[in-house]
């Protein structure tokens, strides 16, 4: 059995991978998972740094506009909006 180690962040990146998926699906989800760790640790040095008051909701929504911002800058085929 296979065990994420969260001290290497490149093994938490592997796991976040789907086996036998497309490339296409790969990339995405390694986008999903930048933009939530992203936000997640600018979130983090908010609270640690500038007094900020922790909100799960602000870091998911932070990490949604990311990944479709980039999604839809980066794959011209998307053919939907933010809100759908």
């Amino acid at each position: 059995m296979n065990s994420v180690d969260l001290i290497i962040p490149v093994s938490h990146f592997e796991h976040f991978k789907i086996l036998d998926a497309p490339n296409s699906v790969n990339l995405t989800m390694g986008n999903i998972w930048i933009a939530l760790v992203s936000e997640i640790w600018r979130h983090r040095n908010n609270c640690l740094f500038k007094g900020g008051v922790i909100d799960h909701t602000e870091v998911f929504s932070l990490a949604q506009v990311k990944v479709w911002s980039w999604i839809n800058s980066k794959i011209l085929s998307v053919n939907f909006s933010f809100s759908e």
